[in-house]
């Protein structure tokens, strides 16, 4: 970098290699990053992680990314299925949330499961229902679309859990209802791309009371009623609005609770697009532990890691290969067979996967 030009810049506009120009905190004061940090795909899930609104930084041009798998996947006939199965769901659930808003009490869970069993029925598995969501992470009603993408997230977390089918069924009308509350919040703060002041900040985590008090004489399960109040709520107690922790936070809402973090920091809506599947797995193993009961974070990030099992990826030194086996005490660095050679990312710590292409 030729010039030493300092700018605040939103996580939305981070991109690997700026420089963190000074440290960089949480909410908590808790010290996140170091002044003069390259930011790279996980410094950059970390910030996202812990909420950071914005960092000041030392620009660098942006650079062109190559084509991936999932430009290849929009033109598959399986995506344009997928897609019009995902406008039919945001329609229908930007209909009942605006019952909802209307104080409306009679809500069809059946119809509303109905539209998430339809997407991932055309997505073709599990795996690929995560290849499908990245692909349109570029909708425009974020609201709807990640009330959509939790939904379809707690399903197949549901699967991998070994949920029944009952029980997934609420799961994933847990992951759709949520954010209900978020209606309520005033525009200019649930869309401000940087920091929230400490009074927005409270206005925006009244969300979870709010959407508590919209459908808590809904004729919906107890268990969405629940998950929409406590899914902000962490292991370790440092969450909100009532700071429980350990058991007094039942399993769907922890369950809500993870696929609501990971859809956040996957997505191209709020955050940048280009995150790596294995920094985001790495953020839960480094930093999700205390936050999310272990019983349930660790199989669904063991799950999500053994998904790309088979895919290509390109890895920090700039060399391509394909993942052959996952390191079940190191989620985030697989083995990788680069032409003849194996290279074990839990040993090479100077490695890290780039990108899944």
């Amino acid at each position: 970098m030729e010039e030493k030009e300092i700018t605040r810049l939103p996580i939305s506009e981070i991109e690997p290699g700026m420089i963190a120009a000074q440290d960089i905190y949480s909410r908590t004061d808790q010290l996140i990053l170091n002044k003069n940090s390259v930011l790279g795909a996980d410094s950059i899930a970390k910030l996202m992680f812990y909420s950071v609104g914005g960092v000041w930084v030392y620009q660098k041009p942006k650079q062109e990314q190559e084509e991936v798998y999932t430009d290849t996947l929009r033109k598959s006939q399986d995506f344009v299925r997928f897609s019009e199965s995902y406008r039919d769901a945001v329609s229908q659930v930007r209909g009942t949330f605006e019952q909802i808003a209307l104080g409306a009490q009679e809500l069809n869970e059946e119809n509303l499961f109905e539209d998430v069993r339809n997407m991932i029925g055309d997505s073709g598995s599990n795996a690929q229902i995560f290849n499908m969501l990245h692909c349109i992470r570029d909708y425009d009603d974020m609201i709807f679309m990640h009330s959509i993408n939790s939904a379809i997230i707690c399903n197949v977390f549901g699967d991998w859990l070994k949920l029944s089918e009952e029980d997934r069924h609420v799961l994933t009308l847990c992951g759709l209802l949520h954010d209900a509350g978020k209606l309520l919040v005033p525009p200019r703060i649930l869309n401000k791309p940087g920091k929230l002041t400490d009074e927005e900040y409270d206005i925006a985590k009244m969300h979870a009371e709010s959407g508590y008090e919209l459908l808590k004489n809904a004729n919906i399960d107890e268990r969405i009623k629940q998950a929409v109040l406590d899914h902000h709520e962490r292991y370790d107690g440092s969450g909100y609005p009532a700071g429980k922790s350990g058991s007094e936070i039942d399993m769907f809402s922890t369950i809500v609770a993870i696929a609501d973090v990971y859809d956040a920091m996957t997505s191209r809506r709020i955050y940048r697009g280009e995150l790596c599947p294995f920094d985001v797995i790495r953020v839960f193993e480094e930093e999700g532990m205390h936050q999310f009961n272990p019983r349930y974070l660790l199989p669904v990030i063991s799950k999500l890691a053994e998904t790309y099992i088979h895919h290509s990826v390109r890895l920090s030194d700039g060399s391509c290969g394909e993942i052959v086996r996952i390191n079940p005490y190191a989620l985030s660095s697989p083995v990788v067979r680069v032409e003849d050679s194996f290279i074990d990312l839990a040993e090479k710590k100077d490695i890290r996967i780039e990108a899944v292409l």
